[in-house]
């Protein structure tokens, strides 16, 4: 055997070797995170913060002054805000939504016409973290108050629209009571009222 290849196969050995100890480190990890997660059901210590570096409270004192005003609950304005943004306040929906809250800007203008009397506002505006909150939130508190304070129908509503919600509402394979959607058509407001009602519970739990 030549000497390149005894060295050749030393190194294919060594690799082999620190390869193995990768892989064992990372499904070591795994199992440490999987039980982690499943023994502890609270969101204190080392797992709290863990949650929160994914659920921050980002623009807290606009999400404060806006839930006070307008009666929603912060950890509802901050679910939304982090399903339909990821508090990136710059983002623009392929339809045209904008901002922290993701807005349409029909929407905001109706909203300024029924808040202020008048459109205030450009649509542009809407990248402004605190006109975004601020108009989301009163928008919530409209949905809220339509659908009786019920979540998952008011958080479909802003996804959907309440023309869509009403008529899923009316139908009974969706709707039984007339309040709860037992069942949404969309696949992507479903999956929309899961998310933000996982963000919420989670919200809930760390901060209130």
């Amino acid at each position: 055997m030549s000497r390149y290849e005894t060295r050749h196969s030393r190194e294919t050995k060594g690799h082999g070797a620190i390869g193995f100890l990768v892989t064992f480190v990372l499904i070591l990890m795994i199992v440490v995170l999987v039980f982690f997660f499943a023994s502890d059901h609270s969101y204190k210590g080392a797992k709290g913060k863990l949650y929160s570096f994914f659920y921050p409270q980002e623009y807290a004192q606009q999400v404060k002054k806006y839930a006070a005003e307008f009666g929603v609950e912060e950890p509802l304005i901050y679910a939304v805000m982090r399903t339909e943004s990821g508090f990136r306040p710059e983002v623009e929906s392929h339809a045209g939504a904008m901002g922290l809250m993701q807005m349409m800007p029909s929407t905001f203008d109706w909203l300024q016409e029924r808040l202020e009397g008048r459109i205030v506002y450009q649509a542009d505006a809407l990248t402004d973290p605190d006109v975004s909150i601020r108009y989301g939130t009163y928008l919530l508190s409209i949905l809220l108050n339509q659908y009786d304070n019920v979540r998952d129908t008011a958080v479909a509503a802003y996804n959907a629209g309440t023309s869509t919600v009403d008529g899923w509402l009316e139908d009974r394979a969706c709707s039984p009571d007339g309040r709860t959607l037992t069942k949404i058509p969309y696949e992507e407001t479903a999956q929309y009222v899961e998310r933000v009602g996982k963000a919420y519970e989670v919200y809930k739990k760390l901060y209130y």
